[in-house]
Parts: structure tokens; sequence; C-alpha cells
């Protein structure tokens, strides 16, 4: 059974789009697509983001 990881995280996040830590937070925080948050930690289901990306979900 693969281990896959359903939550991306800020660090994630950077890395699909290319930018950087802060904007990062600025998309996840202002609610661009939905999130949780848990402990510090900003979450969102992969597929979510996926969908954000390619234009499916619009903000809230």
């Amino acid at each position: 059974m693969k281990n896959e990881r359903i939550m991306l995280g800020v660090t994630d996040i950077m890395k699909k789009m290319g930018i950087g830590r802060d904007r990062a937070y600025e998309i996840m925080k202002k609610g661009e697509f939905p999130s949780i948050k848990v402990g510090r930690r900003f979450l969102v289901h992969e597929q979510v983001f996926d969908s954000w990306l390619k234009g499916e979900i619009l903000k809230k």
C-alpha cells in the first residue's frame, strides 16, 4: 500500500505554484480556496487545490 499524502501544506503550495512563503500564506489566509488550520499549520486537500488551480473553484 502506497502512503500518499492528501493534504498539502504551505511548502507544498509554494512548490506547486513557484511562489514564496509569504504569498502562499497570503493566499491561504484570504480564503482563495477552502483550507483548514491545524495548530499553526494551514492545510488544503490536494484535489481541492488542483481544482482551484484549474479555475473550477471560485473565491469564497
